[in-house]
């Protein structure tokens, strides 16, 4: 029976951007949301940006996982 990694990486680095309100997917398939220095000072605000920010990429990635799943072999019930 095969095994699955699964990784995830969380970066929290300063930038000139502007601040979004909603997370974007990037080019490379990852998720980005841009917050404000009084936000990412605060425990709370961090907390939600990395939450709102989690959950669109853990559901494209839980969505592309199943897709191939369900084209490699068929649910043993």
């Amino acid at each position: 029976m095969e095994t699955y990694q699964v990784s995830i990486n969380i970066a929290i680095t300063p930038c000139t951007q502007g601040t979004t309100s909603t997370p974007q997917m990037q080019e490379d398939g990852s998720f980005q949301i841009t917050i404000s220095e009084r936000d990412a000072m605060s425990i709370d605000h961090s907390e939600q940006a990395l939450l709102r920010t989690a959950y669109p990429a853990l559901r494209a990635a839980l969505s592309t996982h199943l897709s191939v799943m369900s084209k490699k072999k068929p649910l043993n019930r």
